[in-house]
């Protein structure tokens, strides 16, 4: 079988030789290219061509010393790549589940109305079993400052699945975060109104505006828009350190910022 090697520019291994774990979206790679790089095991999760041009894709980049600690998990949704991190390799009580995310723009040829169903119906079976879930990427999602939970006055609309979740609040009480997110972009898109239904019926927070260095809210796309984000449970919350939106560069995008 004939391979395309991806070659790697010395400026994007600095980058990612920073981390341990790297989540990409829109790779535009396809099944012939092969991320060669010495340090790091690369996973895809190509885009099923359509069209004549490459586009689309998620990728997981993870330093090889952490292969026993990694796995990715097969599934049918074309919009989200799960991979789990054993506990015994962090601070977390259980495994934890992470979602690389990347859902296409509304009006082009890959847009899917069905895209977030399809990622809570999988999300949900996930969780099941898991209460460290965390999802992050490029929702395409403006939500200005709408809220990601119920408030109490709204316990009439909570369904089963939230019964925890006054407690969650509760937590992010406790661990000083903000119920409220700042964030610059004052727009909302249909796609921000369903990752805000998403984060409401499954116990899940937004981290940009509210934490980390990005308490203060930035841009994440050509400093016109907020459509990149890291949402998570408040198990996740209670170990994570920091959250933040890096500078835009060039090199690496052509018009998303970087979330570490």
């Amino acid at each position: 079988m004939w391979c395309q090697a991806t070659i790697i520019l010395s400026e994007f291994q600095c980058l990612i030789n920073k981390f341990d774990i790297v989540c990409f979206q829109e790779t535009k790679l396809d099944d012939i290219d092969i991320i060669d790089y010495e340090n790091f095991i690369f996973k895809y999760k190509n885009r099923k061509k359509i069209s004549n041009y490459k586009s689309g894709g998620i990728a997981l980049g993870y330093k090889k010393y952490l292969e026993r600690y990694i796995t990715v998990i097969e599934s049918e949704c074309p919009f989200v790549y799960w991979f789990s991190v054993k506990k015994e390799n962090s601070d977390f009580q259980e495994n934890i589940i992470f979602g690389i995310t990347y859902i296409p723009l509304k009006n082009t040829t890959y847009a899917s109305d069905e895209a977030f169903s399809e990622i809570e119906s999988e999300f949900q079976n996930f969780s099941k079993n898991n209460d460290y879930m965390c999802l992050l990427g490029d929702f395409n999602s403006r939500t200005a400052t709408l809220k990601d939970f119920y408030e109490i006055e709204d316990s009439d609309e909570i369904s089963d699945i939230n019964i925890n979740v006054f407690s969650d609040i509760c937590i992010l009480d406790d661990l000083n975060i903000s119920r409220s997110r700042k964030n610059p972009d004052t727009i909302v898109n249909k796609y921000g109104r369903k990752l805000i239904e998403f984060c409401k019926n499954n116990n899940m927070f937004i981290l940009n505006g509210r934490f980390g260095k990005d308490s203060i809210g930035r841009m994440t796309c050509k400093n016109k828009s907020v459509v990149d984000y890291m949402i998570c449970t408040c198990n996740v919350l209670e170990n994570i350190l920091d959250f933040e939106v890096q500078d835009f560069c060039r090199l690496f995008s052509d018009v998303l910022f970087h979330l570490l």
